[in-house]
Protein backbone atom coordinates (compact mmCIF):
# COMPACT_ATOMS: atom_id res chain seq x y z
CA UNK A 1 0.00 0.00 0.00
CA UNK A 2 1.10 3.23 -1.09
CA UNK A 3 0.62 6.74 -0.16
CA UNK A 4 0.37 6.48 3.31
CA UNK A 5 3.24 8.76 4.04
CA UNK A 6 0.10 11.53 5.65
CA UNK A 7 -1.21 8.61 8.08
CA UNK A 8 3.05 7.68 9.32
CA UNK A 9 3.63 11.59 10.05
CA UNK A 10 -0.54 11.77 11.65
CA UNK A 11 1.11 8.46 14.09
CA UNK A 12 4.14 10.65 15.34
CA UNK A 13 1.79 14.19 15.69
CA UNK A 14 -0.57 12.15 17.87
CA UNK A 15 2.67 10.72 19.83
CA UNK A 16 3.87 13.86 20.63
CA UNK A 17 -0.38 15.49 21.58
CA UNK A 18 -0.53 12.70 24.26
CA UNK A 19 2.24 13.84 25.90
CA UNK A 20 0.38 17.27 25.47
CA UNK A 21 -2.42 16.11 26.70
CA UNK A 22 -0.62 14.37 29.91
CA UNK A 23 1.22 18.12 30.72
CA UNK A 24 -2.54 19.41 30.35
CA UNK A 25 -4.30 17.06 32.25
CA UNK A 26 -1.30 18.00 34.92
CA UNK A 27 -1.60 21.82 35.07
CA UNK A 28 -5.48 21.95 34.84
CA UNK A 29 -5.76 19.33 37.92
CA UNK A 30 -3.07 21.99 39.55
CA UNK A 31 -5.01 25.00 38.96
CA UNK A 32 -8.00 23.56 40.11
CA UNK A 33 -7.17 23.13 43.38
CA UNK A 34 -6.22 26.81 43.36
CA UNK A 35 -10.01 27.66 43.19
CA UNK A 36 -10.23 26.50 46.83
CA UNK A 37 -9.76 29.29 48.84
CA UNK A 38 -10.03 30.40 52.69
CA UNK A 39 -11.30 34.08 51.53
CA UNK A 40 -14.00 32.63 49.86
CA UNK A 41 -15.82 31.38 53.24
CA UNK A 42 -14.25 33.84 55.23
CA UNK A 43 -16.40 36.63 52.80
CA UNK A 44 -19.43 34.60 53.69
CA UNK A 45 -19.44 34.42 57.37
CA UNK A 46 -18.43 37.95 58.08
CA UNK A 47 -21.50 39.04 56.84
CA UNK A 48 -23.66 36.89 59.64
CA UNK A 49 -24.53 37.44 63.31
CA UNK A 50 -23.39 34.05 65.06
CA UNK A 51 -25.15 33.48 68.39
CA UNK A 52 -22.78 34.16 71.16
CA UNK A 53 -19.83 35.23 68.87
CA UNK A 54 -21.62 38.11 67.04
CA UNK A 55 -20.77 39.31 63.87
CA UNK A 56 -17.47 38.53 62.68
CA UNK A 57 -14.86 41.22 61.90
CA UNK A 58 -14.35 42.75 58.66
CA UNK A 59 -10.99 41.73 57.09
CA UNK A 60 -8.31 43.92 57.54
CA UNK A 61 -7.35 46.32 54.43
CA UNK A 62 -3.79 44.35 53.63
CA UNK A 63 -5.77 41.19 53.49
CA UNK A 64 -8.19 42.47 50.87
CA UNK A 65 -5.28 43.77 48.25
CA UNK A 66 -3.81 40.21 48.74
CA UNK A 67 -7.10 38.02 47.85
CA UNK A 68 -7.49 40.55 45.12
CA UNK A 69 -4.22 39.84 43.97
CA UNK A 70 -5.04 36.08 44.20
CA UNK A 71 -7.67 36.69 41.88
CA UNK A 72 -6.12 38.18 39.25
CA UNK A 73 -2.85 35.52 39.62
CA UNK A 74 -5.87 33.04 39.43
CA UNK A 75 -7.31 34.51 36.04
CA UNK A 76 -4.14 34.49 34.55
CA UNK A 77 -3.63 30.74 35.23
CA UNK A 78 -6.83 30.39 33.37
CA UNK A 79 -5.82 31.76 30.72
CA UNK A 80 -2.42 29.74 30.43
CA UNK A 81 -5.08 26.55 30.69
CA UNK A 82 -6.88 28.09 27.77
CA UNK A 83 -3.86 28.61 25.40
CA UNK A 84 -2.32 25.19 26.33
CA UNK A 85 -5.99 23.61 25.70
CA UNK A 86 -6.36 24.87 22.30
CA UNK A 87 -2.51 24.49 21.96
CA UNK A 88 -2.69 20.70 22.47
CA UNK A 89 -6.13 19.76 21.11
CA UNK A 90 -5.37 21.16 17.85
CA UNK A 91 -2.24 18.67 17.42
CA UNK A 92 -4.51 16.28 19.24
CA UNK A 93 -6.92 17.02 16.21
CA UNK A 94 -4.24 17.11 13.31
CA UNK A 95 -2.79 13.57 14.28
CA UNK A 96 -6.49 12.34 14.11
CA UNK A 97 -7.64 13.82 11.19
CA UNK A 98 -4.14 12.87 9.34
CA UNK A 99 -4.32 9.02 10.64
CA UNK A 100 -8.17 9.11 9.01
CA UNK A 101 -6.51 10.08 5.75
CA UNK A 102 -4.63 7.10 5.94
CA UNK A 103 -7.16 4.53 6.15
CA UNK A 104 -9.30 6.48 3.53
CA UNK A 105 -6.49 5.53 1.05
CA UNK A 106 -6.48 2.07 2.64
CA UNK A 107 -10.21 1.75 1.78
CA UNK A 108 -9.14 3.47 -1.69
CA UNK A 109 -6.72 0.56 -2.25
CA UNK A 110 -8.38 -2.52 -0.23
CA UNK A 111 -12.25 -1.42 -0.60
CA UNK A 112 -12.30 -2.12 3.38
CA UNK A 113 -15.63 -0.57 4.94
CA UNK A 114 -14.08 -0.86 8.11
CA UNK A 115 -10.99 1.55 7.08
CA UNK A 116 -13.70 3.87 5.69
CA UNK A 117 -15.74 4.00 8.59
CA UNK A 118 -12.55 4.44 10.82
CA UNK A 119 -11.02 7.35 8.39
CA UNK A 120 -14.38 9.07 9.02
CA UNK A 121 -14.83 8.92 12.57
CA UNK A 122 -11.17 9.71 13.15
CA UNK A 123 -11.81 13.09 11.35
CA UNK A 124 -14.68 13.72 12.17
CA UNK A 125 -14.56 12.83 15.73
CA UNK A 126 -10.96 14.64 16.00
CA UNK A 127 -12.10 17.48 14.74
CA UNK A 128 -14.85 17.90 17.06
CA UNK A 129 -12.70 17.63 20.03
CA UNK A 130 -10.61 20.45 18.75
CA UNK A 131 -13.88 23.27 18.87
CA UNK A 132 -15.25 21.11 22.23
CA UNK A 133 -12.57 21.58 24.28
CA UNK A 134 -11.18 25.10 23.60
CA UNK A 135 -15.05 26.48 24.35
CA UNK A 136 -15.47 24.17 27.67
CA UNK A 137 -12.00 26.04 28.62
CA UNK A 138 -12.63 29.51 27.72
CA UNK A 139 -12.70 31.23 31.32
CA UNK A 140 -16.04 32.54 32.63
CA UNK A 141 -16.56 35.41 35.37
CA UNK A 142 -18.63 35.14 38.29
CA UNK A 143 -18.76 37.86 40.79
CA UNK A 144 -15.67 37.87 43.21
CA UNK A 145 -16.12 37.61 46.50
CA UNK A 146 -13.31 40.09 47.16
CA UNK A 147 -15.81 42.95 44.92
CA UNK A 148 -17.96 42.08 47.44
CA UNK A 149 -15.93 42.36 50.67
CA UNK A 150 -14.65 46.05 48.95
CA UNK A 151 -18.20 46.85 48.11
CA UNK A 152 -18.75 45.96 51.97
CA UNK A 153 -15.63 47.37 53.49
CA UNK A 154 -15.67 50.90 51.34
CA UNK A 155 -19.46 51.43 50.36
CA UNK A 156 -17.76 51.76 46.34
CA UNK A 157 -18.40 48.73 43.79
CA UNK A 158 -14.36 47.96 42.71
CA UNK A 159 -14.36 46.33 39.41
CA UNK A 160 -12.83 43.33 40.45
CA UNK A 161 -14.29 39.49 39.43
CA UNK A 162 -13.37 35.92 39.62
CA UNK A 163 -12.45 33.69 36.91
CA UNK A 164 -13.54 29.82 36.54
CA UNK A 165 -13.62 26.98 34.35
CA UNK A 166 -17.23 26.54 35.15
CA UNK A 167 -19.62 23.78 34.64
CA UNK A 168 -19.36 23.98 30.19
CA UNK A 169 -15.47 22.65 31.04
CA UNK A 170 -16.92 19.11 32.98
CA UNK A 171 -19.28 18.81 29.83
CA UNK A 172 -16.18 18.92 27.32
CA UNK A 173 -14.52 16.51 29.55
CA UNK A 174 -17.46 14.10 29.23
CA UNK A 175 -17.85 14.85 25.74
CA UNK A 176 -14.17 14.43 24.71
CA UNK A 177 -14.17 11.10 27.04
CA UNK A 178 -17.15 10.12 25.13
CA UNK A 179 -16.27 11.06 21.72
CA UNK A 180 -12.70 9.51 22.21
CA UNK A 181 -14.01 6.38 23.71
CA UNK A 182 -16.08 5.37 20.57
CA UNK A 183 -13.55 7.03 18.06
CA UNK A 184 -10.62 4.72 19.59
CA UNK A 185 -12.81 1.42 20.14
CA UNK A 186 -13.72 1.48 16.12
CA UNK A 187 -10.35 2.79 15.73
CA UNK A 188 -8.81 -0.41 17.66
CA UNK A 189 -11.58 -2.81 15.89
CA UNK A 190 -10.65 -1.51 12.34
CA UNK A 191 -6.99 -2.35 12.82
CA UNK A 192 -7.45 -5.98 14.26
CA UNK A 193 -9.73 -6.39 11.23
CA UNK A 194 -7.93 -5.50 8.96
CA UNK A 195 -4.00 -6.58 10.47
CA UNK A 196 -3.95 -9.35 7.49
CA UNK A 197 -3.52 -6.91 5.16
CA UNK A 198 -0.59 -5.38 6.18
CA UNK A 199 2.85 -6.42 6.66
CA UNK A 200 3.22 -6.35 9.89
CA UNK A 201 -0.10 -8.08 11.34
CA UNK A 202 1.08 -9.05 15.01
CA UNK A 203 1.68 -5.38 15.39
CA UNK A 204 -1.45 -4.49 14.35
CA UNK A 205 -3.18 -6.80 16.75
CA UNK A 206 -1.33 -5.39 19.78
CA UNK A 207 -2.09 -1.67 18.69
CA UNK A 208 -5.43 -2.42 17.87
CA UNK A 209 -6.03 -3.85 21.41
CA UNK A 210 -4.33 -1.22 23.28
CA UNK A 211 -5.89 1.35 21.08
CA UNK A 212 -9.16 -0.33 22.08
CA UNK A 213 -7.83 -0.58 26.08
CA UNK A 214 -5.92 3.02 25.92
CA UNK A 215 -10.05 4.64 24.67
CA UNK A 216 -11.75 3.56 27.59
CA UNK A 217 -9.14 4.70 29.94
CA UNK A 218 -8.04 8.07 28.33
CA UNK A 219 -8.09 10.78 31.05
CA UNK A 220 -5.84 8.84 32.87
CA UNK A 221 -2.34 8.53 32.58
CA UNK A 222 -2.20 4.27 32.12
CA UNK A 223 -4.76 5.04 29.44
CA UNK A 224 -2.15 7.73 27.69
CA UNK A 225 0.74 5.48 27.79
CA UNK A 226 -1.67 2.89 26.21
CA UNK A 227 -2.30 4.74 23.70
CA UNK A 228 1.52 6.20 23.03
CA UNK A 229 2.50 2.27 22.68
CA UNK A 230 -0.50 1.86 20.02
CA UNK A 231 0.61 4.87 18.54
CA UNK A 232 4.42 3.75 17.87
CA UNK A 233 3.24 0.29 17.16
CA UNK A 234 1.12 1.86 14.62
CA UNK A 235 3.73 4.11 13.17
CA UNK A 236 6.30 1.33 12.49
CA UNK A 237 3.33 -0.56 10.24
CA UNK A 238 2.42 2.64 8.00
CA UNK A 239 6.54 2.93 7.52
CA UNK A 240 5.98 -0.19 6.41
CA UNK A 241 3.11 0.24 4.31
CA UNK A 242 4.80 3.36 2.56
CA UNK A 243 7.76 0.69 0.77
Amino acid sequence: MKNVKVATIGTVTSIISLVMVGVWLLVTLFVGKEHNLLGLAWASVTQLNIPVLGTLPVLPLETLYLMALVDISSTSNLFIIFGLTVATFLVFAAGGVMLGYGFYRIYRQEQSTMSLIASLFLIFGFGLLAIIMPLGAFPQTIISPWTFLFYYHFSLLFPLTQFTLGFGFGVSLAAFALIALVVYAILGTTVIVIRDRTPKPDLMLAAGILTIIGGILLLGIVGIILLFVAYILLSLVFNELEK
